[in-house]
């Protein structure tokens, strides 16, 4: 344990370095929903438990004080072994770790790194993707999603996707949006258990999560494998032209025949297909407006209402996405950019 801990160590600074570089990015919901994921991580508070308000804001404080110190501060080299690594190098670092340990690096939201060392639960091949699954973390930055890509790997972080399916509990209880409701109804999880979450739902959350794996695997695998929105659009993307960018990226993933809801079709799951429909927010839920409608129809046996409007929704994103590269093409100025982006937009029934 003394080498992972060595490391860990390292890790640790260096997401707080990428904390100090991405954290005012977020709006205010936004950011206070990730404080509070960090903070239960790192104060191994359970997802039922409630959190006390006056310790959370004690702890934002000082959270910012350290990225206030940390700001422009760049990351360090991870030493082990006698070699310095740069942390980019998944597998340079992978090399130093003991058996059962899984290091992953990456970029997200702004190019901003994005890095975590945690348990690797199991490895396996797809498509030529190195797949990891990984499960409890030891360290991990204000970002952790799910599932990400890097340097022909794809990480599944299953301890990510309880939390991300434990705030799906606590949306479905504040919002009681049908369709997210009936997404957990689907798997045995009843209406009173979501109003009154405790340690026996959280087995019900793993399982869950365990069924639904799939899903983030043929959601990265998409995005590897689809070639519209060039990685390179991303690099100076920022504000509305990242949004969009992110937005067109994920359905060209999720409707590409090797992606998300080519997956579900295939598996008949209307639990995962409801999961599915109830993520979808912001600028992807008004890119797909026949979701919701295919969902029902699927309910009542109708699958192929399901492929009829992610064909739709897939030829709305491509148009998009040449758009996109056409507007990248031609290099046009900051305000020529979002008055593209809103007409572009508009065109597609996408109003801002």
């Amino acid at each position: 344990m003394r080498g992972v801990e060595e490391i860990a160590e390292q890790v640790r600074y260096n997401c707080e370095v990428s904390n100090a570089s991405f954290w005012g990015i977020y709006s205010i919901c936004g950011l206070l929903m990730r404080l509070r994921s960090l903070y239960r991580f790192e104060n191994a508070v359970e997802p039922w438990e409630r959190i006390d308000t006056q310790e959370l804001m004690k702890w934002i404080d000082s959270k910012e004080r350290v990225w206030r110190r940390l700001a422009g501060a760049e990351l360090r080299r991870i030493r082990a072994g006698g070699r310095s690594i740069d942390p980019m190098d998944a597998e340079g670092v992978e090399e130093h770790l003991p058996e059962g340990y899984c290091y992953g690096a990456g970029y997200s939201t702004g190019m901003n790194p994005s890095f975590f060392l945690g348990e690797l639960q199991r490895r396996f091949s797809r498509r030529g993707f190195r797949v990891s699954v990984t499960g409890r973390e030891l360290v991990r930055d204000l970002l952790a999603s799910p599932a990400m890509s890097a340097g022909g790997r794809i990480y599944l972080r299953m301890g990510i996707f309880r939390e991300y399916l434990w705030e799906k509990v606590e949306e479905a209880r504040l919002s009681r949006k049908r369709v997210l409701l009936e997404a957990f109804e689907l798997y045995g999880v009843s209406e009173e258990e979501i109003a009154s979450p405790d340690r026996e739902l959280d087995a019900k959350i793993a399982r869950i999560a365990e069924e639904e794996s799939y899903t983030l695997l043929a959601h990265e695998l998409g995005e590897q494998l689809q070639e519209e929105v060039p990685a390179e659009l991303f690099r100076s993307a920022t504000g509305l032209l990242e949004r969009v960018l992110r937005s067109v990226g994920d359905l060209l993933a999720d409707t590409h025949p090797e992606g998300r809801l080519s997956a579900i079709v295939e598996k008949r799951s209307l639990a995962s297909l409801a999961f599915y429909v109830a993520g979808l927010t912001g600028m992807r839920r008004a890119m797909f407006p026949e979701a919701e409608e295919a969902y029902r129809s699927a309910r009542e046996g109708d699958w192929s209402a399901v492929l009829e409007a992610g064909r739709a929704a897939r030829e709305r994103a491509l148009r998009c996405a040449a758009q996109l590269r056409e507007l990248a093409r031609r290099e046009v100025s900051q305000q020529e950019l979002r008055t593209e982006l809103r007409r572009m937009l508009g065109e597609q029934g996408i109003n801002l």
